[in-house]
């Protein structure tokens, strides 16, 4: 078994603890193997962590945090943008820029987000994410729509749901393809404006 202080062994249980996710996913990882090969015992697994749900949470939930954050921060600049009735700018909120540091900075989070999460609370997290774009948009769009800076029929709600979540979707084919970070940047790129194209000719602004 292995020995050494509290930090050591926590080190050790998150480094096996990735390891085991990432390869057979939240459901079919063992806890009993993922202590053996971290050199513990179950017991002394549970002085770090209450579950193998607990370990999983420590490595996902300050991802799901941050992109809650990012649609918080985004309404009032939303909503300001309209008013000043710059409504195409909506589209640089959360630019090409912001959204590659995020999935940069949370990549094998959100591998684990998107590939290995079910059994966990967290198993609805992309569908999440594109609840919460849909709400962002479709609500900017009404504002705009109702300051007459779009003249244009709106899309559904349901409609605009379906293109949200083919949106987040592709934004996300850049982790559940290994994209380096320059291979990433391009993609991510590529995609913010094939949307964004899409939505002013759409929107007819």
């Amino acid at each position: 078994m292995a020995h050494g202080t509290y930090d050591v062994t926590h080190q050790r249980i998150l480094e096996c603890g990735m390891k085991y996710f990432l390869e057979y996913g939240y459901e079919r990882t063992n806890l009993r193997d993922l202590c053996a090969d971290a050199g513990i015992t179950t017991g002394s697994f549970y002085r770090h962590f209450n579950g193998k749900e607990d370990l999983f949470a420590a490595f996902v939930q300050p991802t799901v945090d941050e992109i809650k954050k990012l649609f918080e921060e985004a309404e009032p600049v939303c909503k300001e943008i309209v008013r000043k009735g710059e409504v195409r700018e909506l589209w640089n909120v959360v630019g090409s820029r912001e959204i590659l540091d995020y999935v940069y900075r949370n990549f094998d989070a959100l591998k684990l987000l998107l590939k290995c999460s079910d059994g966990t609370r967290y198993s609805d997290f992309l569908n999440d994410v594109v609840c919460m774009e849909t709400d962002i948009t479709v609500n900017s769009f009404l504002d705009a729509k109702q300051a007459g800076l779009i003249n244009a029929e709106l899309p559904s709600e349901t409609e605009m749901h379906m293109i949200c979540h083919a949106y987040i979707s592709s934004l996300f084919e850049a982790v559940l393809h290994d994209l380096n970070r320059e291979d990433m940047e391009r993609y991510v790129r590529t995609i913010v404006d094939f949307f964004t194209a899409g939505a002013i000719s759409l929107l007819g602004i």
